[in-house]
């Protein structure tokens, strides 16, 4: 998963951002005139969806739950574990984890691992590898809840920020999110809240502009996240629900997995009730285990030790490259092909291509 997000449903829908000190300011504005904002009531009712995947070890290459998706986990049962032992009246939370994935032992293997951590079931969408997991998903988050029959049920999905196996590109809960019309918030390390909002909206009646049916409501929620920023920052956000949450690398980690529990644990069988889509060109591509690029190292021309030490430890800073603003394709192809050169990407002077398609200096 990418660290930001370019989706209209992302950043746009969060409710509020942090100045320069810390704080939050909220943003909650009634700028529709469908909205009224009366008192709220409080929380009785939260649905937590977490999306499971298998991972794999980084030296043998076993399958385990994956580090983002168990931390995804462990937050939800922290939150729900915090929720039940108030003093007041809790809510009732309804946790509920997904994964969608075709069935080997590898597989439950991996989903034991999370059963481990205290789930009683992992509701498993049997899919094949090349299968596309988005209409599944969408109809699975969408499902109807027994305890949502008044439209006040805060809704909240929480996943890691990339899988650990196949494609990994991080671009599955950006698209559900998009899809689905929630908000996304990437690089969650903490989620401290979950509050009732004062507000409710009036829905259409019939697709006419005019006429509003006040029968039906929805109640508004938002959830109180910490994201984490570069360089070991961190950002307070108000996300208006229902979200999906991308949860960080660097939120506390997942609780060991107990044999016992994981053994006792079921893994049920659902239909998503949507037509499974299969893509040829996956089952073709060869998958082979991601590697680190190896970085490259500062050559250190100091005499002391002092010297030494403080260019090591010193913050690389970038001073070279330009920003290209308002330049045509030509110029900027031109560019990105010197650069490639220069990084050792490309051979030096390689073939370009002019304006007529045919590379320069091959004789035609």
């Amino acid at each position: 998963m990418l660290p930001e997000s370019s989706s209209p449903h992302g950043e746009a829908k969060i409710g509020a951002s942090a100045d320069a000190n810390g704080g939050v300011k909220n943003k909650a504005k009634a700028s529709s005139a469908d909205a009224t904002y009366p008192q709220a009531s409080a929380i009785t009712s939260l649905r937590l969806d977490v999306l499971l995947s298998v991972g794999r070890h980084r030296l043998t290459g076993r399958a385990q739950r994956a580090d983002g998706d168990a931390r995804a986990l462990e937050m939800a049962l922290s939150l729900r574990q915090a929720l039940q032992t108030k003093k007041t009246t809790p809510p009732e939370v309804e946790l509920i984890p997904w994964h969608l994935g075709p069935e080997d032992d590898d597989t439950e293997a991996a989903l034991r691992g999370y059963l481990g951590m205290g789930l009683d079931v992992i509701r498993w969408i049997k899919a094949p590898a090349a299968a596309d997991a988005m209409a599944p998903l969408r109809a699975s988050l969408t499902s109807p809840s027994a305890e949502d029959a008044y439209h006040r049920q805060a809704r909240l999905a929480l996943c890691g920020m990339r899988a650990e196996q196949g494609e990994g590109t991080g671009m599955l809960p950006m698209v559900l999110a998009e899809q689905l019309g929630w908000a996304w918030v990437p690089g969650v390390v903490a989620l401290e809240r979950i509050e009732a909002i004062e507000g409710r909206h009036r829905h259409a009646e019939d697709g006419e502009p005019g006429k509003v049916n006040d029968c039906e409501e929805t109640a508004l929620f938002r959830a109180i996240v910490l994201q984490a920023l570069p360089q070991g920052q961190r950002r307070r956000l108000a996300v208006t629900l229902p979200a999906i949450l991308g949860v960080d690398s660097a939120a506390p980690a997942a609780r060991q997995s107990a044999f016992g529990p994981a053994q006792r644990g079921q893994l049920r069988l659902v239909e998503s009730g949507e037509e499974l889509v299969l893509d040829p060109a996956v089952e073709q591509w060869p998958l082979i285990p991601a590697r680190a690029r190896p970085k490259r190292l500062k050559i250190v021309t100091a005499t002391s030790a002092r010297d030494r030490f403080k260019a090591a430890a010193s913050k690389a800073e970038s001073g070279g490259g330009r920003v290209l603003a308002d330049v045509s394709a030509e110029e900027g192809a031109t560019a990105i092909l010197s650069m490639l050169e220069a990084e050792g990407v490309l051979p030096t002077g390689g073939a370009r291509y002019d304006q007529q398609g045919s590379p320069q200096g091959d004789g035609r």
